[in-house]
């Protein structure tokens, strides 16, 4: 996991799959850089070939914190695979911003 700031977000680079064991090794670390952010976070998984329900929820918890604090989470760079695992949990009903 990386991150940067850009003038318009923290943006939060993931690589490789979102496992349970993946988001074991990186769940503090996400939730302190998105915690430490100013604004919106936008997480990118281009790299990130496939998510668990672990690194669903792992999203949503970051993503009900931002919206309780009047900011937002964003998600860029579905694969295919992760695409269709966002749609059949539902995942865009529930955060329709991600599926841009």
């Amino acid at each position: 996991m990386r991150w940067e700031d850009q003038k318009d977000a923290r943006h939060i680079y993931l690589e490789g799959e979102l496992d349970h064991e993946a988001c074991e090794v990186i769940s503090t670390a996400f939730h302190e850089t998105v915690a430490q952010a100013k604004g919106a976070v936008v997480v990118h998984l281009h790299r990130v070939p496939f998510v668990s329900s672990k690194g669903i929820w792992l999203l949503l918890e970051a993503r009900s914190r931002l919206k309780r604090e009047g900011r937002q989470l964003l998600v860029r760079g579905l694969g295919p695979h992760v695409r269709k695992t966002f749609e059949t949990v539902g995942l865009f009903k529930a955060a329709p911003e991600w599926d841009a």
